[in-house]
């Protein structure tokens, strides 16, 4: 059995993955920072709480996101209301990409690159499983990094570069 759209949103919450903790908020600061430069459009795909989101156009980014989930929709037009929610995936210069992948089947993310072509994407997931966790969460596609770096690269991506924020395992793809 998985949780509900509004059962996920309270958790993250609950652990600090939102608009009311200074700690996150910084965090998302310290990710937008580390992209500076790389280009002005980006589309937060999956966008969670939005805190990454709201980071990126604070930091002069033009941000959309794209969000499957009412209840986080709900939460991001109540605390960013400036950010813009989009009903598609859109093509932009950046894809932020950040512990959503593990959600989705390779079907699903076959037809995402089929419809958007970012120049680059930064791109987060988790490698660890665990059992009882992943099927809670919905971690349906847990890969290796290295599982990740050959998917990337059968869409035409490569490494820019390895970072350390927002996860350990985080790094940058770009368009060969």
């Amino acid at each position: 059995m998985t949780i509900t759209d509004k059962e996920f949103l309270a958790t993250e919450l609950s652990m600090g993955i939102g608009f009311d903790s200074p700690g996150f908020k910084v965090l998302a600061e310290v990710t937008a920072d580390a992209i500076k430069g790389l280009g002005h459009s980006l589309l937060d795909y999956g966008a969670g709480t939005g805190v990454y989101a709201d980071a990126f156009y604070n930091a002069g980014f033009d941000v959309s996101i794209y969000e499957i989930f009412k209840a986080h929709r709900e939460y991001i037009s109540q605390n960013a209301p400036h950010l813009r929610i989009i009903d598609k995936p859109i093509t932009t210069d950046i894809m932020a990409f950040i512990e959503v992948a593990e959600h989705m089947t390779d079907e699903e993310l076959n037809d995402l690159f089929k419809m958007i072509s970012p120049e680059y994407i930064l791109f987060s997931s988790t490698s660890e499983r665990k059992p009882g966790w992943d099927e809670l969460w919905g971690h349906i596609n847990v890969k290796d990094q290295g599982e990740w770096d050959v998917f990337f690269d059968l869409k035409g991506y490569e490494i820019l570069k390895r970072l350390t924020v927002p996860t350990t395992w985080a790094k940058i793809y770009r368009k060969k």
